[in-house]
């Protein structure tokens, strides 16, 4: 039976329950439990009698990406390289990079405006991270802080913070994905203060939109971003990489102890004759269009070819005089580009003959209204080689029209054209599989920008921003984010054995909670605040904890 009893020790009186038991067939005595003093025990009374408000805020998600920054140091890279500009500002508690540090979480998490963040900030731990208060960090706030980072020490912050991520992470670099894209703004056309925004051919069809161009070059096996650059939005891919090249090749090359192990893989958008002129250590594809002769040898001598990924594809190798050089060229088959070109042609002539039949075989109309009309039919893709006609005037002056396909035509392209793809390199020594694997990877640039462009996680937009420099910043927080957003994926499938992509992942640690216990006495001055772990199950928990996403209670 348990009882109360009272001892003292170094002259002081402590209280403890105790329960009596027999130990041999002699009476003894075991501790249930300290009480400690009296003012303990009162104390502890009080506790149980103070009411406790309680409310949780996702933590996980952003704690594994705050160890990421704090591992790199990232705000302290951005502090050190903006320093020798004056010193570095300290707005609201944070300094310039921790406020960039805090943007770049949030855009990984949850991406919004800057006026929102407060509103997002309160729903988690981050505030606690970081140590500042939420409602202090308006839009103004960001602002200020981003006018603070000079445009040209972005790419020595992002250079070195790679070149960190690659020595920690002992990557092997090899083959590196090159591809562009654009992203529209809302910015007035009537605000002529930015360079950047112009229009151009949106590749989310918001053609009635100023947009700006954007560069990337993503590591093939890891889909680490390694460097990128914000462009004008009118410029063509194939300036882009001529002007991107030079600067872009020698950072990249300080990036590894052995740069002729490098290979940069880019698509026949960017592979013009003066820029495939000089350059070494690539992979590129060139247009189908250009190229007819080639593609009908080769179809005809197309053979297997093992890929290492146990997969077989029809492939021809041969070598053909490209932009002066001898190079390398392969001429794959893909059955899946090959019915998607069937599929659209079927589409097309179908259409065709929509509008043919409306037309009808005597229309209403001049010899040259009528053939001006069968152009505007035949004018879509492949179709003016394919769809063949002949108008005739009568004496009485009616229009008389004959149409037909060629047939042998449609048979060269759907034998000896669709589904061939044309890459060529100067990687001799590489073999047919390496070649075609090389270029398949370059699909890991375009991966990276449907992350950049999703909006429910590492989306560029919304942007509310409205000068060069800003807009410089912007984009450099979004890719930083989205490293380390990849960062964190990598480790959490080598550490964890994580499956999913990093959307769920970042999903799964979002809904690890921490709960907020306020304490209220009634008396003056400022409640007790205790911070709590959720419960979580054993498999989250381990890979939480090897990804850091367990933040520290104290």
């Amino acid at each position: 039976m348990a009882s109360l009893q009272a001892y003292q020790s170094h002259g002081i009186s402590y209280y403890r329950i105790v329960e009596s038991f027999r130990k041999n067939g002699r009476p003894s005595i075991r501790v249930v439990a300290h009480l400690g003093r009296v003012d303990d025990i009162l104390k502890l009374y009080q506790q149980q009698q103070s009411p406790v408000r309680i409310s949780s805020v996702s933590a996980g998600a952003v704690s594994a990406l705050h160890r990421l920054s704090r591992e790199f140091d990232l705000a302290g890279r951005i502090d050190r390289s903006i320093a020798p500009e004056g010193g570095v500002q300290v707005r609201d508690g944070l300094t310039v990079g921790a406020s960039l540090v805090a943007a770049m979480i949030a855009r990984a998490c949850a991406p919004r405006s800057k006026r929102a963040f407060a509103d997002w900030a309160k729903t988690t731990y981050l505030p606690e991270l970081m140590g500042f208060t939420a409602t202090d960090l308006t839009s103004q706030h960001f602002w200020d802080q981003m006018n603070e980072v000079p445009v040209d020490r972005l790419a020595a912050i992002e250079q070195g913070l790679v070149r960190e991520v690659v020595r920690v992470e002992q990557l092997q670099l090899k083959a590196l994905a090159y591809d562009t894209t654009n992203f529209y703004t809302h910015i007035a056309s009537t605000n002529t203060r930015p360079k950047l925004p112009q229009r151009g051919h949106n590749k989310q069809g918001r053609h009635d939109l100023r947009q700006m161009g954007l560069a990337l070059v993503v590591d093939q096996d890891t889909q680490l971003p390694l460097t990128h650059e914000l462009y004008e939005g009118a410029r063509s891919d194939m300036k882009t990489f001529a002007a991107f090249l030079k600067p872009v090749r020698r950072r990249l090359r300080e990036l590894t102890g052995e740069p002729e192990q490098l290979t940069m893989v880019f698509d026949a958008g960017a592979s013009s004759k003066d820029n495939l002129a000089g350059l070494r250590n690539y992979v590129t594809a060139l247009r189908p269009s250009n190229h007819r002769a080639l593609l009908e040898e080769a179809s005809a001598g197309l053979a297997p070819v093992p890929l290492s990924t146990g997969a077989e594809v029809r492939a021809w190798r041969g070598q053909r005089v490209i932009a002066g050089e001898r190079r390398e060229v392969v001429v794959v088959f893909s059955p899946k580009l090959h019915e998607g070109q069937m599929r659209g042609l079927a589409q097309s002539m179908a259409r065709s003959c929509r509008e043919l039949e409306e037309m009808g075989l005597r229309p209403r109309t001049s010899l040259e209204a009528a053939k001006r009309k069968l152009n505007r039919i035949r004018g879509r893709q492949y179709l003016r080689s394919l769809l063949c006609y002949q108008v005739d005037q009568d004496e009485q002056g009616s229009v008389r029209v004959r149409v037909w396909s060629d047939w042998l035509e449609y048979r060269r392209l759907a034998e000896r054209y669709f589904g061939l793809r044309i890459l060529i390199t100067d990687r001799a020594e590489w073999s047919t599989a390496q070649i075609i694997e090389a270029y398949r990877g370059q699909s890991a640039a375009e991966s990276s920008f449907r992350d950049l462009k999703d909006p429910r996680m590492l989306s560029t937009r919304p942007q509310f921003h409205w000068t060069d420099q800003k807009l410089h910043v912007h984009a450099f927080m979004c890719v930083t984010a989205y490293l380390l957003v990849t960062l964190l994926h990598r480790r959490a499938a080598r550490q964890a054995g994580y499956r999913g992509n990093s959307r769920r992942l970042l999903a799964e640690l979002a809904e690890i909670r921490c709960c907020r216990l306020i304490e209220v006495t009634g008396r003056k001055g400022r409640p007790r605040v205790r911070w709590q772990i959720e419960e979580i199950d054993q498999t989250r928990s381990a890979m939480a904890q090897a990804l850091g996403a367990l933040p520290e209670i104290t």
